[in-house]
């Protein structure tokens, strides 16, 4: 994935050849295709591999327990996995919760994600509004703080051992609380997404829990993780736009209509052409949401919101396109085509949905120019 990443260093090149390779021949499309159509589906088959690669440290900086921790660090995983369609929680993980706990002192914890020991899941948003204050209740109740509400569809949290949970005060301040996955009070009603990977509706009932960060902290640190995570998004996208493309265009040379190749008609040539300046568009989205999380917190957010819309709009242009050029195979399950198609669905409503982070660039540019 080396067109989707520029600027890498010797290192990074060779850490992310690493990481593709592994995932490539550790889980091949018909492998992923049988573990996912079991009964119950093998959604952690990889995770033992990639944690043992180094993957989940990669957003984390060496002096806790990572690689290097900075954005492009970071974007090597979502560069890696978007060919793959891996269902396995290594975004939200090793990156989300990897940036969240970073701002804590749970060493403890950050040191077993670090090596695929725990799977800490976040689940920061009870909606689809990005500027929304959480309205799960944290209070303390006999010494121990302890959290009610709910969170509606939390991607992975069906495998989760631990939740990092945005949640609010007594007082209104926002908390980041963390909870073990099996606590009392806790219940999980688990389901798949669209793209075979796992989520679920989270319900506490005076579930307790350990506040790790209260008020402006709380709240900076977890505007920070979900930019991070839209950031990586982005990358993905762009990585399985090159995909995509890839296997699109390999189908039209091969595939014969009129004894003649598809590549062969102008009209598909034009939407062939429409894929590669998608795909090129992703790749400069992705940069851009890179460099935008070494800014200033109001301009990160801002250029973080309108790269990861311009990688949502250039993702749904590669996918409409591949499967209108793949046929009535461009929407089976044996295509991997297809797969790409929904994974590319998924990531535009996996943090809020494409209008909610319009609606939400629109409100902090109006806040800005005022």
């Amino acid at each position: 994935m080396s067109d989707v990443l520029i600027d890498l260093t010797e290192s990074q090149t060779m850490i992310l050849d690493t990481l593709t390779r592994a995932l490539r021949d550790g889980d091949d499309f018909d492998r992923r295709r049988r573990r996912l159509r079991a009964d119950p589906p093998d959604r952690m088959a990889l995770w033992a591999m990639m944690a043992e690669l180094g993957a989940l440290g990669l957003a984390l900086p060496e002096g806790r327990g990572g690689f290097g921790g900075t954005p492009r660090d970071m974007a090597l995983l979502p560069a890696a996995i978007g060919a793959a369609l891996p269902v396995e929680p290594l975004v939200a993980v090793g990156i989300t919760a990897a940036r969240l706990l970073a701002a804590t002192d749970a060493d403890d914890l950050l040191a077993a994600l670090a090596e695929g020991r725990s799977v800490p899941v976040p689940a920061l948003l009870e909606g689809n509004d990005l500027l929304a204050p959480p309205r799960l209740n944290a209070r303390m109740d006999g010494g121990v703080w302890a959290l009610t509400g709910t969170k509606p569809a939390v991607r992975h949290a069906d495998v989760a051992t631990h939740l990092l949970v945005s949640a609010r005060a007594e007082d209104g301040t926002p908390v980041l609380a963390l909870c073990d996955a099996a606590a009392p009070g806790l219940t999980r009603d688990g389901f798949r997404l669209i793209d075979a990977a796992g989520a679920a509706d989270l319900a506490f009932d005076g579930t307790p829990c350990r506040i790790l960060l209260q008020g402006p902290a709380a709240e900076a640190t977890m505007a920070e993780a979900t930019d991070w995570t839209l950031a990586a998004l982005a990358v993905e996208v762009a990585a399985i736009c090159a995909a995509l493309n890839a296997a699109t265009f390999a189908y039209m040379a091969d595939r014969k209509q009129f004894g003649q190749p598809l590549a062969r008609f102008q009209a598909l040539q034009f939407k062939a052409a429409d894929m590669h300046i998608a795909a090129t568009e992703a790749a400069a989205a992705a940069d851009a949401a890179l460099a935008a999380l070494d800014l200033a917190p109001a301009a990160r957010r801002l250029r973080v919101l309108s790269a990861s819309l311009a990688a949502d709009r250039t993702g749904r242009i590669c996918a409409h396109h591949a499967v209108q050029l793949h046929g009535g195979m461009g929407v089976s399950d044996e295509l991997a085509a297809s797969h790409h198609a929904r994974r590319l669905a998924a990531i535009r409503a996996q943090i809020g949905t494409t209008d909610a982070r319009a609606a939400a660039l629109e409100t902090l540019a109006g806040r800005s120019a005022a």
